[in-house]
């Protein structure tokens, strides 16, 4: 019982800071508004490289919209 106790607290732990995480290393540039209308948009494999406004380089355009990040 003590250990499914603690395997709880520790996969709780886990995912509040994945979740937070996530959340913050998009900075200031995430986009709520494009995630939600990109979260389930079908990208292609063509990687030439997009630069988000968060500084980040993205396979593309697509990528970047479907994490919430407009491209710079």
């Amino acid at each position: 019982m003590k250990i499914f106790i603690t395997l709880t607290i520790f996969l709780a732990t886990v995912l509040t800071l994945v979740t937070i995480s996530c959340s913050k290393d998009k900075g200031s540039c995430y986009d709520e508004q494009l995630y939600q209308k990109h979260k389930n948009d079908f990208c292609t494999a063509d990687c030439p490289g997009v630069e988000g406004c968060d500084g980040k380089t993205y396979c593309n355009e697509c990528v970047a919209n479907r994490q919430g990040i407009r491209k710079k």
